[in-house]
């Protein structure tokens, strides 16, 4: 419920149950109970949040919900200063908060996390609560989207040729740790390559973030676009080939019922801002990641 009371108060109340939370996280082999903290007001949960340790000594503070009356919030204070002791205590020598596009701690794909922006720009209550401790702006990231039943592929001359010269093939995804398939069970990850003619190496790979049909956290008519590599020898091949794979994608997921496609793409990557809004894509949010070094 807070995590729905939380989002609500700057965006559409997100779908997501006890139910679809128990799934993406509760029930799986790497949630440690001592890492989920919770603040009661008069016995009642009025904030939670939920932190991973990280090898490299740097926490990730993955989730922080509050409730938007004045108990909540000035739990929520008491909360975070709780909650960077136990990162110290633990070693940890930074402690990042928000979800980046590269995590794998479960939350992946559930609404409105997503692929990963971090915290909401428009989430002024917790932005406020981590300035006001120390926190400083690490990052910043958009999100872009496009809408898979409009969707109308660019046409030039490298377009037309990767058509008529090439052809696509999918495969599974098999370098993932046994930490990162468990984050990442309820999300049917699928990899398509974009090969020439002659086979040999792909000229690009692109990842589908896709709901598992059997493990309801992301709704079945959404889908990420996770990993994108350019591999043609040529280097000046590899941008076209990479916008005709994710192109010829798109149209393949609305004859599949999905209506959308989104990608968290760095504020920064100014490369990648322009092959999203070539390929239609809309920037539909804008995130930050925040850090704390002890």
């Amino acid at each position: 419920m807070l995590w729905v009371i939380h989002h609500a108060a700057f965006r559409s109340a997100p779908a997501v149950t006890a139910t679809i939370w128990e799934q993406a996280i509760a029930s799986r082999h790497f949630f440690l109970p001592e890492r989920l903290l919770v603040a009661t007001w008069d016995n009642l949960p009025v904030a939670w949040c939920h932190w991973f340790p990280d090898p490299r000594r740097t926490a990730c503070l993955t989730a922080f919900c509050f409730d938007t009356s004045t108990q909540g919030e000035m739990a929520a204070v008491q909360l975070l200063a709780a909650t960077q002791q136990r990162v110290v205590t633990a070693g940890m020598t930074t402690l990042v908060a928000g979800i980046n596009p590269e995590s794998r701690w479960g939350y992946q794909g559930l609404d409105p996390v997503g692929q990963g922006i971090g915290i909401d720009v428009a989430d002024d209550r917790t932005n406020l609560l981590l300035e006001e401790a120390g926190f400083e702006e690490l990052q910043r990231i958009d999100k872009w989207e496009v809408n898979t039943s409009d969707f109308r592929p660019p046409v030039n001359r490298e377009a037309l040729q990767l058509r008529r010269g090439t052809r696509i093939e999918q495969t599974a995804v098999t370098k993932m740790s046994p930490q990162e398939s468990a984050a990442m069970f309820h999300l049917d990850i699928r990899r398509y390559l974009l090969i020439a003619p002659g086979g040999g190496v792909p000229l690009a790979t692109s990842d589908l973030w896709l709901s598992d049909p059997d493990v309801h956290v992301m709704t079945t008519h959404q889908a990420i676009l996770g990993d994108i590599e350019g591999l043609a020898e040529d280097l000046p091949a590899r941008e076209p080939a990479i916008r005709y794979l994710i192109a010829s994608l798109v149209p393949m997921l609305a004859s599949r019922h999905v209506l959308t496609l989104h990608r968290s793409v760095p504020s920064d990557n100014h490369d990648e801002a322009s092959r999203m809004a070539a390929l239609k894509f809309r920037r539909t949010a804008v995130g930050r990641l925040l850090r704390k070094q002890f």
